[in-house]
């Protein structure tokens, strides 16, 4: 039997996000970790340009913003584990707390989404209408 536990580490340098995750499989008794962040899979000048793109007030869109950081391109595999460093409390569920806070998980001095983005955001990945985001509709909204 294989046990997965994931911490969260909030520390960085400057060519790192301000969050980064890291798991560790103990099957049998070992470890193996292993230390994950969002610039571990996404360019910071396509994060950067992300960003850039909805700094104003309610101009954030999910799909768009996937799009421009690259996130559309990688693997589900990778999806999933930007999923993971995006679930900050580790629930396997993105909520709508943690959705205000999305484009901070990218850059720390970015803004604070919107309530009118952040409830969008919200119903446009919650498939199953549970008010929060699982790993498979953060795939679908991803890479659809």
């Amino acid at each position: 039997m294989c046990v997965r536990e994931i911490y969260i580490n909030r520390t960085w340098t400057d060519s790192q996000s301000p969050l980064s995750l890291t798991s560790v499989d103990s099957p049998a008794g070992r470890t193996s970790p292993r230390t994950m962040s969002l610039s571990s899979v996404l360019s910071a000048d396509a994060i950067d340009s992300a960003l850039k793109d909805c700094q104003a007030p309610d101009s954030f869109n999910p799909k768009k913003f996937f799009q421009l950081c690259g996130l559309t391109k990688k693997s589900p595999q990778e999806v999933k584990n930007v999923f993971n460093i995006l679930d900050n409390d580790a629930s396997g569920f993105i909520e709508e707390e943690e959705l205000k806070f999305f484009l901070q998980r990218f850059s720390a001095g970015a803004r604070v989404l919107t309530d009118k983005e952040t409830k969008a955001f919200l119903s446009a990945a919650d498939d199953d209408s549970d008010g929060k985001i699982g790993v498979d509709e953060f795939q679908a909204m991803v890479l659809s």
